[in-house]
């Protein structure tokens, strides 16, 4: 019954459902390509351990704990594999969790400076560039050289150290 449902389904329920937020058919389209190249299988559905890099390709930034809480709400109404729909519906949820709480960007950023704030020896809001470039390039979900000297351009200051907390701020911020 699952196994047909997707080849049935699909473009009825892709013109109806996720139109709430994204209202516009080219953006909709746009993350609708971004999903089938996440989407390997010749069900074109993902696996819900890909739901949190679908996602932050589209462009929301949810947090870890927000991608956890989606996956695992999948999984509790034994969804193994998401399909387009599904996965709109959880992009709607997010967007709206985001716009409705301005405070969520202000609360990621504080996570990662809390994060930050425990490679600050002295307690002064600045750490080396050279340890922050080995944290962001070597641990986690790694950025790559090119875009951590990117990141760091005219941010470090003559002592090579980078003030963590605007550095935070100024990515969270755009």
């Amino acid at each position: 019954m699952a196994s047909s449902l997707p080849q049935n389904t699909t473009t009825s329920e892709t013109e109806s459902e996720p139109s709430t937020t994204t209202t516009d058919p080219a953006e909709l389209e746009r993350i609708r390509r971004i999903f089938l190249t996440h989407a390997m299988r010749s069900d074109k559905k993902i696996s819900t351990a890909q739901l949190g890099d679908c996602l932050r390709v589209v462009g929301i930034n949810p947090s870890e704990a927000c991608v956890r809480q989606h996956q695992q709400q999948l999984r509790d109404g034994a969804i193994g594999r998401i399909s387009f729909d599904e996965f709109m519906s959880v992009y709607e949820k997010i967007s709206k969790e985001m716009q409705n709480n301005p405070c969520n960007l202000t609360q990621q950023a504080e996570e990662f400076i809390s994060a930050l704030r425990l490679f600050d020896e002295k307690g002064t809001g600045h750490m080396p560039a050279a340890r922050l470039r080995h944290i962001l390039t070597q641990c986690g979900d790694c950025m790559s050289p090119t875009d951590m000297d990117e990141l760091l351009k005219n941010r470090v200051n003559a002592q090579g150290l980078v003030n963590y907390i605007e550095f935070v701020h100024a990515i969270m911020n755009g």
